[in-house]
């Protein structure tokens, strides 16, 4: 398994196409979303999924097997518009809170970290091959392809200066991290969107996360 991470303004087309294949195949093909098309937009070609928080800021963390993608996750600073605060504010009983970490904190040479991110569209979709996870299931497959994903997310943020990371997921995905001993912490009531339960969670990147993820030991402490 190989992680790239991009930030948007340095994606080609052609890769940026990739992820919102990917994406589509993922959230609306095998999800069943009920969405917007993007292509009405003009923002993607039919069969792609991407929407206005796509943008040159935005990161991306993307999991690939023999160079195909198999995983994807994106990441927004809550810092500027996100998908939970425009979209799913009803999710969060108190969003000033969720995102309230005190102030940024100085990473040098002028730049200063932003503490809380949002992380969102994360798919997982391990490949059927042969040896990739030898002697596991199909369910420990997905668990571990998450895992993966996941550990990656945390890590990239992390370096981006995050110590919190919030979203709008899918209440089963929540309790796959919690699964993995990710400590996930809901934020409001879940929702019934599309026939699936959703609602709107925070994980703190605290050592707990880290070690879960095996990460304690290439972090440091933010």
């Amino acid at each position: 398994m190989r992680v790239d991470v991009m930030r948007g303004a340095q994606l080609i087309p052609s890769a940026r196409g990739e992820i919102a294949r990917f994406r589509h195949r993922v959230f609306v093909q095998k999800l069943g979303w009920e969405m917007r098309s993007s292509s009405q937009c003009g923002m993607s070609a039919v069969g792609e999924e991407s929407d206005e928080y796509d943008r040159d800021d935005t990161i991306y963390v993307t999991l690939r097997h023999e160079d195909a993608i198999v995983g994807c996750a994106r990441l927004l600073p809550a810092t500027h518009r996100y998908l939970l605060a425009d979209h799913f504010p009803h999710l969060v009983d108190d969003l000033p809170a969720a995102i309230q970490m005190g102030d940024g904190f100085d990473m040098g040479e002028g730049a200063c970290a932003t503490p809380v991110w949002e992380l969102s569209r994360f798919a997982c979709e391990p490949p059927q091959a042969e040896g990739v996870y030898p002697s596991h299931t199909q369910a420990q497959q997905a668990t571990q392809g998450a895992r993966e994903l996941l550990r990656a997310a945390v890590f990239t943020a992390s370096s981006l200066g995050a110590r919190r990371l919030i979203g709008v997921t899918f209440v089963s995905l929540a309790r796959l991290f919690a699964r993995i001993g990710v400590p996930t912490h809901k934020l409001g009531a879940a929702y019934r969107i599309d026939g699936r339960l959703v609602a709107a969670y925070r994980i703190d990147i605290d050592n707990t996360t880290r070690m879960a993820l095996g990460l304690s030991c290439v972090m440091s402490n933010n």
